[in-house]
């Protein structure tokens, strides 16, 4: 009989023990997944900006005096053919 108090006391006090650990667990639980979700916009942010800088750089590559592709370009391109042989 004395066995069975014992088992009996030892068991409650277990689960005494592992309620309050288990609601630890879920709050950093909880708090993981808040952070995971900062992350998740942090990252959104860092995508945005990049696409505002690439566009900001297109946007300055037409403001270049002479684009690649252009007539004055390829004229350059080509005196400096003309001055390298020339060498």
């Amino acid at each position: 009989m004395q066995q069975i108090i014992t088992r009996r006391a030892f068991v409650i006090t277990l689960g005494m023990l592992a309620v309050p650990l288990i609601a630890v667990a879920q709050e950093k639980n909880k708090d993981n997944t808040k952070s995971k979700e900062e992350k998740k916009k942090e990252a959104e942010e860092k995508k945005d900006q990049a696409k505002d800088k690439a566009e900001d750089a297109v946007d300055d590559k037409d403001k270049v005096v002479d684009g690649p592709g252009t007539d004055k370009s390829q004229d350059r391109r080509q005196d400096r053919r003309r001055d390298a042989a020339k060498k």
